[in-house]
């Protein structure tokens, strides 16, 4: 009877020794995914810009027409330049002081630039979705967007100021959900303030946010509060120098902006159609491939993705379609019939961030889904970034 006891303890024990190595060696591994999920894409990042500077050294001294241009300006602070707002010129203006205005500082400004776009996306989508590997679908997103890794590589300096300045605008929007305090909505002014002065569409952005958080009820607050008319304040105190500079230099502001927004309509097709297949054309070419790169990860469940709804899929999702609307009704009222991407690449910096929260909502979990994502995202612009820099030679 006393060697049954014994007996039935030491199975018992040994049992349950077999449960918690089990326990222990599902941790483990739970743990190495998830460092994993963070190194991939923090080495994405860091060997992705590291690449971008050193290759665009390799091509020499050779400018682009962006890059001439901030370097003839980058011997005088002015309130404003020409038909582009003078925010990333004055970035350029200060470093060139330091370091020197040369190919070196060109580079390390635009790539710094584009890494922190990616720092502020992942930090918005951290903000909303805690510390979960999906929020690393924003910033990698970010980098599949044709106009950062193909037309930024070439020749891009402003849009390039302004997708950081729409990547802090979006994380204090999202700071400012979880803790509405006067020094948030001050920062969010600040931040409209400095988008307007990176690319004068950015104006659109601050009118699209309000409409969106107006028709979401658990964030209709932020907009009916008091401090909002802080935001307001902040945003004109910031932007009231070069709006000045505008109203004293309109030809010189406006340039051949409007010019080149316009062209000879179709035969026997209204202006407005032409308008809206010229938009619809941007759009697609702006979105296209990160959706694609996305549905190839997630795979038999991207119809679940984009069928799911939160509240924040919702407001930035709602950002976005109000944005387009505007500047659908802009190019009827200039009577533009030309759209390019690059035009309206700034909203878009939204569109990772937006399936990022899709994502999240959706629930979804695929097995080494953000390793994919990496690898899928790393192939396409560093397959880019070669095609640049061979290019650049011919």
């Amino acid at each position: 009877m006393h060697i049954f006891v014994l007996n039935t303890r030491l199975d018992r024990a040994h049992t349950g020794q077999k449960l918690t190595d089990t326990v222990d060696s599902s941790y483990l591994s739970t743990r190495r995914a998830t460092r994993l999920s963070t190194l991939l894409p923090v080495l994405l990042l860091a060997t992705y810009f590291s690449a971008s500077f050193v290759l665009r050294l390799l091509r020499g001294g050779d400018l682009a027409s962006d890059e001439a241009e901030q370097i003839r300006l980058s011997h005088a602070l002015q309130l404003g330049y020409g038909d582009q707002p003078p925010l990333y010129d004055w970035l350029f203006y200060y470093f060139a002081k330091i370091f020197g205005a040369s190919v070196d500082t060109l580079a390390f400004v635009k790539n710094g630039t584009l890494l922190l776009s990616c720092i502020f996306l992942c930090l918005a989508a951290r903000k909303v979705m805690g510390k979960r590997e999906t929020a690393w679908i924003a910033p990698i997103g970010f980098l599949s967007l044709p106009v950062v890794f193909l037309l930024s590589q070439r020749d891009l300096t402003h849009s390039v100021g302004a997708f950081a300045v729409v990547a802090f605008f979006l994380y204090v929007l999202a700071l400012m959900a979880e803790r509405p305090s006067t020094g948030n909505y001050a920062l969010l002014g600040a931040a409209a303030g400095l988008g307007f002065l990176a690319k004068y569409n950015f104006a659109i952005v601050p009118v699209a946010t309000v409409a969106a958080l107006l028709l979401e009820p658990g964030l209709r607050r932020l907009v009916f509060n008091w401090r909002l008319a802080v935001t307001i304040a902040v945003g004109l105190v910031v932007a009231a120098p070069h709006v000045y500079w505008i109203v004293t230099h309109l030809d010189l502001a406006t340039g051949d902006t409007l010019k080149n927004m316009r062209a000879a309509a179709s035969a026997g097709m209204p202006e407005q159609v032409v308008a809206a297949w010229e938009l619809l054309g941007a759009i697609v070419k702006c979105s296209a491939l990160t959706l694609a790169i996305l549905a190839i990860v997630y795979r038999g469940h991207i119809r679940t993705i984009l069928g799911t709804s939160s509240e924040w899929t919702r407001v930035i999702g709602r950002m976005l379609v109000i944005s387009m609307f505007l500047v659908y009704v802009i190019m009827l009222a200039v009577d533009a019939t030309i759209m390019r991407p690059k035009w309206i690449s700034i909203f878009f910096v939204a569109f990772p961030l937006y399936l990022a929260f899709k994502v999240e909502a959706s629930g979804v979990q695929v097995p080494g889904a953000i390793g994919k994502l990496v690898a899928l995202v790393g192939a396409v612009i560093f397959i880019s970034l070669g095609v640049v820099f061979v290019g650049s030679f011919h």
